[in-house]
């Protein structure tokens, strides 16, 4: 599970925030956006109640996982899909680029930047539901899952609810 959050909190409108990005930046073909990995929270069993309040640390933001990105993009600008659905190859003259407008060529950035938006990716969730993800296999390819990618993910580093503002 994925959630956008738009940094500050309360009263952003995602909408606003990309169109306004599309239109100051011509050459975008979309906006290229760093995830924040999520951990578990020492969940065992599948909590009560939702992902948002229940899942509040996640791993250091300077992590090199975190270094993936998830794009918002304008399909009429999209050539084709690579390997993956976090890599649009675009039209000519066009590009993925960060918050910071820098471009980005492939499913990873350079650099983390969490100053103006992020995606807040709950992957590991707890034990139950990481074995049930497991067992469930990919959706994109033909290989299993192992607990050593959701033991790698599943750290609780810093605390955070700054997404609680949000709902």
């Amino acid at each position: 599970m994925c959630v956008i959050i738009l940094i500050g909190g309360g009263g952003h409108d995602l909408y606003a925030y990309v169109d306004g990005f599309m239109k100051a930046h011509p050459k975008a073909g979309g906006i290229a956006i760093n995830w924040l990995m999520f951990g578990s929270n020492g969940h065992i069993s599948k909590p009560e109640g939702g992902v948002l309040k229940n899942y509040t640390t996640h791993i250091a933001s300077d992590n090199p996982v975190n270094l993936h990105v998830k794009t918002i993009c304008d399909p009429m600008k999209v050539l084709a899909w690579a390997y993956n659905p976090h890599n649009p190859i675009y039209r000519r003259g066009f590009y993925a680029l960060s918050e910071n407008g820098e471009i980005i060529r492939g499913p990873f950035s350079e650099r983390v930047s969490f100053d103006k938006i992020r995606i807040n990716h709950y992957y590991s969730k707890s034990q139950q539901e990481r074995m049930a993800k497991i067992k469930r296999g990919r959706a994109t390819i033909n290989i299993n899952r192992s607990t050593e990618i959701f033991e790698r993910y599943d750290h609780s580093d810093v605390s955070d609810t700054e997404i609680l503002s949000c709902v």
